[in-house]
């Protein structure tokens, strides 16, 4: 199941395993309460999806959510053009980085 990658940093991979176990917990945490509340009548789905666009664009988390927002496009264009990541790999190596 682990990709080769992964078996070399058997550390780093433990970790980030333990980590995404922890989103999906909360994640998983988070739909049951939300679903209960709006089960018995205490909120409604479009309640709930305001508040959480407030909450996404709020001080505390807005620049996090922008971060991983443009880390994830940046991802994706790479993997569409590969030559493109070799060019700024090599900026970024020539810059000493």
């Amino acid at each position: 199941m682990l990709r080769l990658n992964q078996m070399s940093d058997l550390d780093g991979t433990l970790e980030d395993l333990k980590n995404k176990k922890l989103i999906l917990d909360i994640a998983i945490d988070t739909q049951a309460i939300l679903r209960m509340m709006v089960d018995k009548g205490m909120t409604t789905r479009e309640e709930v999806q305001k508040y959480r666009e407030e909450v996404r664009g709020g001080q505390k988390y807005l620049a996090s959510y922008q971060y991983l927002d443009q880390a994830l496009k940046e991802v994706m264009e790479y993997k569409n053009d590969p030559q493109k990541l070799l060019r700024a790999a090599f900026q970024e190596k020539m810059k000493g980085k």
